[in-house]
């Protein structure tokens, strides 16, 4: 079936559609681990062709996959207010979502492209076009590169695209269209296998935002015809094919010395078998033995049983396999000695990644992608649940969305927190900014934990300063109250207080506020309670 031309027909538009990348099968034999032509080969042993297999160490696989762990871990976080952030994540993990992300960018990263894909299931729809909210809910799932069909590109953004899945009787086409008000329609069809329309819908998203994002290395692409652009993607090994060759080369002939070198003993038919009592020949070793093997007779003098034992070039194997693994690291990506062969498998750098690193700088580029994307999925998401379930989130501005990576991997985590509670200490960092970096908090959250938590030091931070006039009243209840719904007064009994020995105003300050009155005598005045 001619896929492309099918979506051209459905959707009645009379332009080609943009070509899906002509490499990206290669990318996925790869990403298979078994290369049809390479990895199942024939030799010619001069009397017979012969069909091996090539061992392989699977690195194509393992890249992607390493990306998807720097990239997308469980460190990753959407952060957003603390009422709607846990409504997002109630939504998220409903729906699978961090899993599902970062098997789309180990994907993504292998073929060049994937898309996340929101929907609303179970929503209730009447002929009137009523909606019942009541059973729906968000749901968010990947499609890989061999399901996307980009319909229109703008600006080197896919901004209407289909997506296709084929079944033993039907196949499935969601593609996702601009309307004339500017906002998205998902338009359905269900067709057999004679290319039928068995059924059709079309749902309104009410959204300007695609429910679609497309994933994607953070690389130019150089596979380039004079219809395909970077917009369809190239996988993040897609100019390390001939290194994965040389590297299974190895891989395989590293394998082969060993079998080829064992131990073996060669035993003549003198020794093979002996005569027994009844006269009849018994096997002396163990036919299933492969330490012995059997030689015609000869008479050539030499021992019955003889032994060979090759000696195994493993030096030069491993060294070989290394100079491999750093190529395909360094073109990958993720730096020249992040992977490295210990002659029993593949290790990665354990210590911490410098800044300065190509890796840091390729993480911090291929972030920019993917922050994109999970900020307008979360946008689109919030819309989407308002429009149309029982959840319902408050009107928030963009910069209250905030998305957290893993830095971890640049510097231990631990020594970092301890350098930054010493910056607490020498005052060089505040305490709302330590909440907002570690505990993921907004700056308004961090705040208003500081002033709950620390309202004593508060007081002593600014009491000084107001006792000797270096700030006003006023300015003190904004430093030191700025949530009291009764600021007037509470800068009436400070002006009272002004003049009056720093001591007297520091505990009417901590009584009045926080504690207990004294049990000294405070005579008739009148304590305030802050709300």
């Amino acid at each position: 079936m001619q896929i492309a031309g099918v979506i051209r027909d459905l959707i009645g538009i009379d332009k080609s559609l943009p070509p899906k990348s002509y490499y990206a099968k290669d990318w996925l034999s790869w990403y298979r681990g078994r290369v049809l032509g390479f990895h199942n080969y024939k030799i010619y042993n001069g009397a017979n062709y012969l069909e091996l297999e090539r061992k392989t160490l699977g690195l194509p696989k393992f890249v992607a996959e390493t990306w998807a762990n720097l990239l997308m871990n469980e460190r990753c976080d959407i952060i957003l207010p603390d009422d709607e952030k846990a409504k997002l994540d109630q939504i998220l993990y409903n729906t699978n979502f961090w899993q599902k992300a970062n098997d789309g960018i180990e994907k993504s990263f292998a073929l060049g492209i994937g898309a996340l894909i929101m929907n609303v299931k179970g929503l209730g729809i009447s002929e009137t076009g009523r909606i019942n909210k009541e059973k729906a809910k968000i749901t968010i799932d990947f499609i890989n590169e061999t399901k996307i069909f980009p319909i229109t590109i703008e600006h080197k953004n896919i901004v209407e695209c289909a997506f296709v899945s084929q079944g033993t009787d039907t196949t499935n086409i969601v593609a996702h269209l601009r309307n004339d008000k500017g906002t998205y329609d998902i338009h359905n069809y269900q067709l057999d296998k004679d290319q039928k329309v068995i059924s059709k819908y079309i749902f309104d998203t009410k959204s300007e935002i695609p429910w679609f994002f497309i994933l994607r290395p953070n690389i130019s692409s150089n596979f380039l015809t004079e219809l395909i652009d970077e917009e369809v993607g190239i996988s993040i090994y897609a100019n390390c094919l001939d290194n994965f060759k040389a590297i299974d080369n190895k891989y395989d002939g590293f394998d082969l010395e060993y079998v080829l070198g064992r131990k073996r003993m060669f035993v003549s038919t003198e020794a093979w078998t002996v005569n027994q009592n009844d006269g009849s020949m018994q096997r002396t070793f163990d036919p299933y033995d492969t330490l012995f093997y059997h030689l015609p007779d000869n008479d050539d003098g030499k021992p019955l049983i003889t032994s060979q034992s090759d000696t195994i070039r493993y030096d030069a194997f491993v060294n070989g396999i290394n100079t491999e693994m750093s190529y395909i690291s360094m073109k990958c990506g993720l730096g020249e000695n992040y992977l490295k062969f210990d002659g029993s498998g593949i290790a990665t750098a354990t210590q911490v990644i410098s800044e300065n690193s190509t890796l840091f700088r390729n993480i911090k580029k291929h972030q920019i992608l993917i922050e994109d994307v999970l900020l307008r999925m979360t946008k689109a998401l919030i819309k989407a649940s308002n429009d149309f379930t029982n959840i319902q989130f408050s009107t928030m501005e963009d910069d209250e969305i905030r998305i957290v990576f893993d830095d971890s991997i640049f510097e231990d985590k631990n020594s970092e927190m301890e350098r930054d509670r010493q910056d607490v200490i020498a005052g060089i960092m505040s305490v709302p900014e330590y909440r907002e970096k570690w505990y993921g908090e907004d700056e308004e959250t961090a705040n208003e934990k500081y002033n709950e938590f620390f309202l004593y030091k508060i007081i002593d931070n600014y009491i000084n300063a107001l006792a000797s006039g270096a700030i006003t009243p006023e300015q003190y209840v904004e430093k030191v109250f700025p949530k009291a719904t009764n600021k007037l007064e509470i800068i009436e009994y400070i002006e009272n207080f002004v003049g009056k020995q720093e001591q007297d105003m520091g505990d009417y300050l901590y009584d009045g506020i926080e504690g207990e009155p004294q049990e000294e005598d405070m005579g008739e005045e009148e304590f305030v309670e802050v709300e």
